[in-house]
């Protein structure tokens, strides 16, 4: 297995390289005061609060601010839902249809939140996560701008800002969820509808290994990789592990929020690696096994129940090195990608044999169209894998979100 590390700073105990470790975006942690302020404001907001909870409130603590975050976060949850929804249904005869209606529902609530939270002052002990609250809201407003201003692109210019969207949807995910508890607006977002999780008030922590968000940075054979480690993650067990592989010129980090929600909800270590170069290749396989090498060291991971997944370049990597090497992970499922010509080079096709893979494809998919997904099917159904096919008709080239609970029970049972 080759080096992780960069350099002496980054070598553990052992002597063994690791890649450099950096903490998620942290703010300033709002006081336990502040907390229960803003969720008595919340309360009040809806209209559900008894009037004593206006005594959680301090007057020194510029209860207009407060009001300010907690209608800018209620604003943004509903614009992170919403996108959420339309990114899945994105097609290229639907997008204006899409726009219409994300302007009609949600641009004037996030407009006027914006507003009222650049109009109010923050206290001063709220000063460090006040700088982080808009710094995130701004990524919200950035997805939106930049989804409803994909249909007045040329049609392949659209593609930019749509990306755009995500990319900003994504960071304003990842800048939410470091002060969630903060946030009543944006409570159980991350969590499966009827699957609350309890988090423990100390979730595990060790010198080398931390639950929660961690990205690490380039090293050995990979690009770097995000990683979640379940709040109520404990070393008294083994964990199943879900890799999930970006495409063409995305990355790991925004990749992640794809499937954190399930593996926060149903109990799984999440890791989404960046590729090498612009997309996967031959070294991203050595990649990927550092990486799980790293992982296995540091936390109680169950080798046995590893599931590799992706999205279009990542899908077709996935199920290139997946059946590659069958004896590091159990199942594949891989989305919106194709059957690489190299499967039948490097006898992929021979190891198909018994190898559980959930492919799903788009009816209405521009970049790979759907024949080559029936193409992938019949071949490796021929070469006796174990395999459930699942074709969306309304699905174009884009993440079918509503997919991983499906995968995951499937995973389940296998």
């Amino acid at each position: 297995m080759g080096s992780m590390g960069g350099n002496d700073r980054n070598n553990d105990q052992g002597g063994r390289q690791r890649p450099g470790r950096r903490p998620a975006t942290r703010a300033a942690a709002p006081t336990t005061r502040v907390v229960a302020a803003l969720a008595a404001l919340a309360l009040l907001a809806s209209g559900s609060a008894p009037r004593y909870a206006r005594g959680a409130m301090s007057a020194d603590l510029e209860p207009a601010y407060l009001l300010a975050v907690v209608r800018a976060a209620a604003a943004a949850r509903s614009v992170l839902e919403w996108m959420e929804s339309a990114t899945e249904r994105l097609a290229p005869g639907r997008l204006d249809e899409l726009v219409d209606h994300a302007r009609a529902a949600h641009q004037r609530p996030l407009q006027e939140a914006g507003r009222m939270l650049a109009a109010a002052n923050p206290p001063r002990e709220m000063t460090g996560f006040a700088k982080h609250f808009r710094a995130t809201f701004d990524h919200v407003s950035a997805a939106f701008e930049n989804f409803t201003a994909a249909p007045s692109q040329p049609f392949m210019a659209r593609i930019a800002p749509l990306l755009g969207a995500m990319h900003h949807l994504a960071r304003a995910q990842e800048g939410f969820y470091v002060v969630r508890h903060a946030l009543a607006p944006l409570r159980g977002f991350w969590d499966l509808p009827g699957c609350e999780v309890g988090e423990p008030e100390q979730p595990f922590k060790s010198e080398v290994a931390t639950a929660g968000l961690t990205h690490m940075s380039r090293g050995g054979h990979h690009g770097g990789f995000s990683l979640y480690v379940p709040e109520t993650y404990t070393p008294e067990r083994e964990w199943p592990l879900i890799v999930a592989l970006h495409g063409g010129s995305g990355n790991g980090r925004d990749f992640l929020w794809t499937w954190l929600r399930e593996a926060r909800s149903l109990g799984y270590l999440l890791i989404a690696p960046k590729s090498y170069g612009d997309t996967w290749s031959e070294i991203d396989d050595h990649g990927l096994l550092e990486i799980l090498g790293w992982i296995e060291r540091y936390y109680r991971l169950d080798r046995r129940r590893i599931l590799l997944t992706g999205l279009s370049d990542g899908g077709t990597y996935a199920l290139l090195y997946g059946l590659a090497h069958r004896d590091v992970y159990r199942a594949i499922a891989p989305l919106c990608g194709v059957l690489h010509p190299a499967n039948g080079v490097i006898g992929n096709l021979e190891r198909a044999q018994g190898a559980p893979i959930y492919l799903v494809h788009g009816g209405q998919d521009f970049l790979f169209p759907v024949h080559l997904a029936r193409f992938a099917r019949d071949t490796l159904l021929g070469a006796g894998a174990a395999l459930l096919y699942r074709e969306i008709d309304e699905l174009s080239h884009t993440y079918p979100r509503s997919e991983n609970v499906a995968i995951l029970r499937w995973f389940a049972g296998i």
